[in-house]
This record gives C-alpha cells, sequence and structure tokens, in this order.
C-alpha cells in the first residue's frame, strides 16, 4: 500500500504545507493581516509572534504562511517573504545579523516565482552593495572597521522597499525563526536594536510584516528585557493538538497523498492519548505505521498488537538521544522528576544542591518545560514512561 503511494508522514523537520493541520485562528489572522496590509496603502501589518516548544510546528507554519502568500493568494496580492533561520553565529553582532539578513532577502526572492520577473533586477540590485560592505568589512582592520561606517538595516531595508513598491509590491513579510538565539547568544542589547529598527521601518513609510517564532520560556525574559519589543507583536501559542486536530493531523496527509487507509476512531483516540497529541509524536506513530501495516484498515485490535514496537522505536530514536544530551547531574534531575506524582513540579519538590540552575538548563535544552516563573514539567508523558523505566 503505502511503497506504491509513499510515506506522506516526516516527524524529522516541517511539515509540507499541503499537510499541515489545525492551527485555523492564526492562519486566518495571518490571511486577514496580510490582505487588509497589501490592499489597504493606509493600513499597517500587525507584527506576528509565535511561541511554542520543541516540535510544536512553528517552523511549520511559516512554511504554510509562504505557501498560502506564494500560491493560495498569488493572484490577489503582490507580497514577497523571506524565511530567515535564526542560529547562533549570526547573533554575535549587529552587523553579522544585518549582512545574514540580507543576504537570505537576496537568495530567497527567487522562490517568489509569480514576483520573480518583476523584483528579480532590484534584488540583485541591492544585493551588490550589500556584498560590498561585507568585502569592505571583512578586508578592514579591527581598528579600521570600528571606525568605518556600518551597514544600516532601516537604511538597507527603506531603500529597498522603496524600489519593491515602484515594481508593484504591496508588502514584504520577513520571518524570522528562533528569536530566542538573540537573547542567548545575541550582542548586548540585540532585542532593543531590533524593536528600534521594526519601529523606524513602521513610521518611515514602508510596509513590513515582521513574524518572530521561538520557545515558550523566552517570553517573560523577552518582556523583561525588552518590554516595548513584545508590544510590537501580536501574539499566539501553539500548543498540542485536541483530538480534532490530532484526526486531521492523520487524515489529512493520507487524503491528499491517496492512500487507502481507514483509521477506525477508537484508534485515532488511542494515538491521541498516547503522543498527547503532540505533532511531532503523531507523524512519527503515523510513519511507523505506514511501513508496519499492510490492510486497508486498521482496528483497535491491530493497532494494540504493533503499539509496542511504535513506543519502542520512538524511544530509540527521540528519547535517547535526548537523556544523553544531559550532564550526569541533570539526569539525575530527570530521574527524580519522572519519579514525582504530579505532572507540574517546582524546583522545591527536587533534591539536589543546584536544582533550580540545573532545571533551567534542562529547559533550555528543552528536556523540561517551563510553564511560568517556577513550575516545570517534563517535555512529554511518554519522556516520562522513558525515564522511569531507566530507573527501573
Amino acid at each position: 500500500m503505502t511503497k506504491m503511494t509513499g510515506n506522506p508522514f516526516y516527524a524529522r523537520g516541517p511539515v509540507e504545507p499541503q499537510y499541515f493541520a489545525n492551527r485555523r485562528e492564526l492562519l486566518q489572522f495571518f490571511i486577514q493581516n496580510v490582505e487588509d496590509a497589501s490592499q489597504n496603502k493606509n493600513t499597517k501589518p500587525d507584527n506576528i509572534t509565535i511561541l511554542g516548544n520543541w516540535g510544536i510546528g512553528k517552523t511549520s507554519t511559516l512554511l504554510k504562511f509562504q505557501d498560502i502568500i506564494h500560491n493560495d493568494k498569488k493572484d490577489a496580492i503582490n507580497v514577497f517573504s523571506v524565511l530567515f533561520p535564526l542560529k547562533p553565529s549570526v547573533c554575535e553582532s549587529a552587523d553579522v545579523f544585518t549582512y545574514s539578513l540580507l543576504d537570505a532577502i537576496s537568495k530567497q526572492y527567487s522562490i517568489s516565482i509569480p514576483l520573480k520577473d518583476r523584483i528579480g533586477a532590484v534584488i540583485k540590485e541591492e544585493a551588490k552593495i550589500w556584498e560590498q560592505w561585507k568585502l569592505e568589512s571583512i578586508s578592514l582592520s579591527p581598528e579600521l572597521r570600528r571606525k568605518s561606517r556600518k551597514l544600516d538595516l532601516v537604511d538597507a531595508l527603506t531603500r529597498l522597499w522603496s524600489k519593491l513598491e515602484n515594481k508593484g509590491i504591496d508588502l514584504v513579510v520577513i520571518m524570522i525563526d528562533d528569536i530566542h538565539y538573540m537573547l542567548t547568544e545575541g550582542w548586548s542589547g540585540s532585542l532593543y536594536d531590533l524593536r528600534t529598527d521594526i519601529q523606524a521601518l513602521a513610521t518611515g513609510g514602508t510596509k513590513y510584516l515582521f513574524i518572530i517564532t521561538g520557545p515558550k520560556f523566552i517570553y517573560p525574559s523577552m518582556h523583561e528585557m525588552a518590554e516595548p519589543f513584545t508590544r510590537l507583536f501580536e501574539r499566539f501559542e501553539l500548543n498540542n493538538f485536541d483530538l480534532a486536530g490530532t484526526r486531521e493531523a492523520i487524515t489529512k496527509p493520507l487524503r491528499i497523498a491517496g492512500i487507502h487507509l481507514e483509521i477506525s476512531d477508537d484508534v485515532i483516540a488511542q494515538i491521541h492519548n498516547i503522543t498527547d497529541g503532540h505533532p511531532y509524536f503523531i507523524a512519527g506513530m503515523m510513519r511507523d505505521i505506514l511501513r508496519i501495516h499492510e490492510k486497508e484498515t486498521l482496528t483497535l485490535y491491530d493497532f494494540e498488537q504493533i503499539k509496542p514496537r511504535l513506543i519502542e522505536h520512538i524511544a530509540r530514536t527521540k528519547f535517547e538521544d535526548d537523556y544523553n544530551k544531559a550532564t550526569d547531574s541533570e539526569k539525575q534531575i530527570l530521574l527524580n522528576c519522572a519519579q514525582l506524582k504530579n505532572k507540574i513540579f517546582s524546583p522545591s519538590e527536587i533534591e539536589s544542591k543546584s536544582r533550580s540552575k540545573l532545571l533551567e538548563r534542562l529547559a533550555n535544552k528543552e528536556l523540561l518545560v517551563k510553564l511560568e516563573r517556577g513550575k516545570y514539567s517534563l517535555y512529554h508523558p511518554l519522556f516520562k514512561e522513558y525515564l522511569n523505566n531507566i530507573s527501573q
């Protein structure tokens, strides 16, 4: 069955836009936001923050946004977008961040197929200026580099906007994935700098819509360190799917891929309970089901027969690696957390000298979820089960 049609489920990367499920409120807000800003000269777009923990679908959402802009809405709006995934090295300094963002713009315009011919010459022309700045910056000695004029993000994007607008572009969407690297690896005041630039662009007559993503635990830190920064964004949180969302995440890829597999409601409910509605585990479990199960129906009896293999594979491919990311002292904390009765716990319930510091480090490694100040949980019930099996 699956060998002939392929396997649409993939857990090790973003979901392909055609298989994207749920998140209707966020998608509707994005569509309305983009349409309003691009079709009305006097309407400024609302910037968006998407917060969610590991594997919940933040990058998949950004790819879905791009698909909406460049496919679903290509005949109604003229919007150019760029997806800029942050990494620690990009956040070392304002100069590196600025050039890396501009470099992403110069490379990604080609994915906007309907706009490619219209804006290609403009992007290439600006890219030459950006590249020349980079070469000059590298060639200068450190002393001269500090005294030389830096490439200003606002200037560069303002100049770019004036040329794009003349070519009929109504809006530019800049998506910055993993904004937390600005906090953990960025130069001093990085969020303040970005906030100032976004405000300057908005008041300077340009039309840039900024969308940022990050784990939930960064929002309080962002708010405390740069409170005006958070006011620039409409905030959305991605949580685990409810049962209806899990059903769509299972049935939609099957339908679109043309795979004739009928899954009973009680099996979908079981998958939902086991995965806790987490998109990563749903995709991983369904990928294995299509590999293992050869019938055109999947009953609860069939599912119970293969369930141990499904869970064992998750433990081997995910939980072992996660556990080994922890230091010895962090591993002991994880094992202690797994033995607690309550799903949500506080540092005072953990027996360890440096418990608060260790819990914070585990949250940064996304092995724990920091729910609020002083409240944590393991990132998934299956991980807790895995840890308890280790203890035994």
